[in-house]
């Protein structure tokens, strides 16, 4: 992957998107959507000296579709979940390379599945 973004979280950072998706943060890593992500931008997204950009709803989706254009929907996901990791909000002992891995060979399933079903 060529640019990862800079994704730092504080207790504050993930209390206001608890807030803001109604749950715990367990609860919305389990359902993770595409306003998840959003959310989780506009919270945590760092400048490369690391200051904390102000991002409105929009510029965050805007981010959101260039860095999915880029690398798709699961790692950005997967990437979020390094950053709570690291900030000690989630298990150091989530495996998100084994996580990647596990999420393509579902995929890549149910591409087959669906490739069958239409032909």
């Amino acid at each position: 992957m060529s640019t990862k973004l800079n994704l730092k979280f504080t207790a504050r950072d993930v209390a206001a998107v608890e807030e803001a998706l109604d749950g715990s943060l367990e609860k919305i890593i389990a359902s993770f959507k595409l306003t998840t992500l959003i959310q989780f931008l506009m919270v945590g997204l760092r400048d490369k000296d690391g200051k904390k950009l102000d991002l409105s709803e929009d510029a965050a989706f805007d981010v959101v579709d260039g860095a999915i254009k880029e690398h798709g929907k699961i790692e950005l996901q997967i990437q979020v979940i390094d950053a709570l990791i690291e900030a000690g909000f989630l298990p150091k002992a989530i495996d998100t390379g084994q996580l990647r891995a596990t999420l393509s060979e579902a995929i890549d399933e149910a591409s087959k599945i669906t490739g069958k079903a239409t032909k």
